[in-house]
């Protein structure tokens, strides 16, 4: 914040610079010599940049923080969706229920459920095991046979001893 003040409050920041330089270009006269001078221009010089560098990490810090705000919002938006926080595949539960309810899920997994095995093959192939296991729990006993004949045979063990454990 020490830095940033000039930015934030500029009139009263110059206000007590000007305060500040008055009794000092009043002693300067011959009581401070040239080297002493120079050195204190240099170490001015080296502050301002230093604020600089400081201002420019203080922006980029700010960037950044912005983005994982924007991030958050998406993810929160988002979630009302998916019934994963952490990760888009990795099924979690709220008390008893998913994020969406099982009536909810049930409806817009219902055109897919319908499908051909064939048509329902490669699909399903490309989830993953968290929602194989809820597509398969929302399902009817012949949808959930349609889905079992769908899955190679160690995928459809490995979600029979998910659901059954």
């Amino acid at each position: 914040m020490f830095f940033a003040y000039p930015y934030i409050n500029k009139d009263k920041f110059d206000e007590m610079i000007r305060s500040e330089q008055a009794p000092l270009t009043a002693t300067i006269g011959s009581e401070i010599s040239t080297e002493e001078l120079q050195k204190l221009k240099e170490e001015l010089e080296r502050m301002q940049s230093e604020n600089r560098e400081l201002m420019a990490a203080f922006d980029s810090l700010n960037l950044v923080k912005e983005d994982l705000e924007l991030e958050l919002e998406e993810w929160e938006k988002m979630e009302e969706f998916m019934p994963v926080p952490g990760s888009p595949t990795e099924p979690v539960q709220r008390g008893s229920t998913y994020y969406m309810d099982d009536e909810e899920f049930a409806e817009r997994v219902k055109s897919l459920l319908n499908l051909d095995e064939e048509e329902l093959a490669p699909i399903i192939r490309e989830m993953d095991q968290g929602q194989l296991v809820r597509l398969y729990q929302n399902a009817g006993t012949i949808q959930r046979e349609k889905l079992l004949r769908s899955l190679e045979p160690k995928r459809a063990a490995a979600l029979m001893k998910e659901v059954m454990s």
